[in-house]
Formats: structure tokens, sequence, C-alpha cells
């Protein structure tokens, strides 16, 4: 990797440097999607959050029993699997999109505020694609993963040792964030913006980092339990 990164310092922007490793991760990203939601016990937590958090608005009193129950026959009868899969894959693969352009925006902002580097904004976002190949070996890992454990927080961390993890559960989502897969991909990102940007490694490691765990823990804090 280094030797790549030390390449595209100074050469200009290629989209295909971006281009392809989103569209192949995008294509892992819909089939690990796609195979998990082919999981009952996950359709059945999915179900069970929709229903609880219906029920939370009718404690609330912002809508009735009846109305509930008018939206959870409803549900059921849109929400099936094959539907879920398309929705899923489908948002899945614009998450991926999003990701990788907010992440670029998030490091070159980080890089202006706290370092003497000035790059481009399409040379972060090149510097993110590239890196983003190792999504494509999570994808699949993950894919094995959610067969085995029946679970969206089936990653290579702790949860895997927690017999019945929850998405709804604070500290469950923390264990699963502690992605070896993750660390290793941070680590190739860490190592781009230090070659391109000429900055410490360090450096470089602590803005990767901190982005990307700041965006999840802020995700996981907004989740509803």
């Amino acid at each position: 990797p280094a030797e790549v990164f030390a390449e595209i310092k100074t050469a200009p922007v290629r989209a295909s440097n971006w281009l392809v490793p989103l569209i192949l991760a995008c294509i892992a990203t819909a089939v690990y999607i796609s195979v998990a939601f082919s999981q009952p016990p996950i359709l059945r937590g999915l179900q069970e959050q929709r229903e609880k958090a219906v029920q939370k608005r009718v404690a609330a009193g912002k809508m009735t029993q009846a109305e509930a129950d008018q939206a959870a026959a409803m549900a059921g009868q849109f929400m099936t699997p094959a539907i879920m899969k398309i929705f899923g894959a489908g948002g899945a693969v614009l998450g991926s999109a999003a990701g990788l352009f907010l992440m670029g925006a998030a490091i070159w902002l980080a890089l202006k505020c706290c370092t003497a580097a000035r790059l481009d904004y399409m040379k972060v976002v090149e510097i993110c694609g590239l890196a983003l190949v190792v999504d494509v070996p999570q994808k699949i890992l993950r894919s094995f993963l959610v067969l085995w454990k029946e679970s969206l927080l089936a990653t290579a961390s702790p949860a895997l040792f927690l017999a019945n993890p929850s998405p709804t559960n604070k500290a469950h989502l923390f264990l699963s964030m502690i992605d070896v897969v993750d660390f290793w991909w941070l680590g190739v990102l860490s190592l781009g913006v230090s070659k391109v940007a000429s900055i410490r490694y360090r450096t470089a490691a602590f803005i990767t980092f901190g982005v990307w765990y700041g965006f999840r823990v802020a995700a996981a804090l907004l989740t509803p339990s």
C-alpha cells in the first residue's frame, strides 16, 4: 500500500482509484445485506424493534392502539423478506457511497484544521477509495459470521462471544465496534493519509481513527434502546 500511496501523491486524481473500490464495496455490501436478511432471527429482531417503537408512541399518547394495530398489519403486508432485502441492499449501497464522501470530507477538514497539510478534497476521497478495498473481504467475512451468529452485530469483535447480541443494547453496539478488520482498514487509510499529506503516521492515525469512531459512537448513542 505504501508504494501505491506514494505514487498517487503527486499524480492527478483518477476517478477510477475511488470509483472501482466503491463499486466492489457496494456489491459486497449488497451480498452481505442479502445474507443477513435471509436469517429469520434477524428479521424477527427487526420486527420486534418496529413493534416496540410503535408501542412507545402508543404509551406516549401519540397514536391509538387501533392505529398501532393497523400500522403493524400494513408492515406485515409490505415488509416481506424480499422487499427488506431490496430496500436494505439499496440503502446499504447508498450508505457506502455517502460514507466515502463524508469520511473524505471529515478527514479533509481535520487535516486542514489540525495540520499544515493542504490536500484537495478529491485527493482525500481518492485515498479513502483506495483503502475501501479492505471493505470487500470484511463484508465477505461478515457474511459468514452473520450466518453463524444470526445477528447484525456479528463482527470480528468481542461481540462474537455474546450469547444474544442486541442492536438496541448500547454495550453490545460498542463491543461490535472493536472490529479487527476495521483496525486493518483504518491502518491502511492512516498510511495513505500519512504518505500523501506528508505527516507523521501517528497524526494520520489519530485523525482517521478519531473521525471513524466519532461517527460510530454518535450513531450508537442515537440508536433507540
